[in-house]
């Protein structure tokens, strides 16, 4: 068994509010290594821009970006057409391009709730491979709306349990 990880590179935003999340996504992330049996354990640890880590071929990459201006995924060619169209998502992943993001100017507040838990959401939807059919029939993180206030349900984190175990090819050097 080994370590399931997030890397979360730090393109824009603020630095304190990040550092934050990363403790809140760490305590999540327990409940989804509890449901399964591919890992041992988990971690989130913060990339400084400029910076490449080792990726396993389970470990995600979330880049926390300054504004959708700044978007990794629109910078590489992708779409990201839905989120400039709706300023209440705060982040979106390209399945083609295997990125997700984080849109920090759309956070209450600069809410570390709120970047762990769309860290989380952005997670789930890569490792799952699904777009927006990822949220038929979920609440808390997953939702189509999701409620970051608390924390992610069972139903969260055994979905995300269910699918930690994919392997996938994420570029870390964008």
């Amino acid at each position: 068994m080994g370590a399931f990880t997030i890397h979360v590179k730090y393109k824009g935003g603020k630095r304190d509010s990040l550092e934050k999340a990363i403790t809140l996504l760490q305590t999540y992330l327990k409940g989804a290594i509890d449901k399964q049996k591919t890992f041992d354990s988990s971690s989130a640890v913060l990339v400084e821009d400029g910076t490449t880590p080792s990726l396993q071929d389970t470990d995600v990459i979330v880049y926390m970006v300054r504004n959708i201006s700044k978007s990794v995924i629109k910078a590489q060619g992708g779409s990201v057409a839905t989120a400039e169209a709706n300023d209440k998502i705060l982040g979106m992943t390209d399945l083609n391009k295997k990125i997700c993001e984080v849109y920090c100017d759309r956070l209450y507040e600069d809410s570390p709730k709120e970047l762990s838990g769309a860290i989380y959401h952005e997670t789930a939807h890569i490792k799952s491979n699904q777009d927006n059919a990822m949220h038929t029939g979920k609440t808390g993180f997953l939702g189509a709306s999701p409620d970051y206030n608390g924390s992610p349900t069972d139903d969260n984190n055994t979905f995300l349990a269910n699918n930690l175990a994919k392997k996938l090819t994420m570029n870390a050097s964008y």
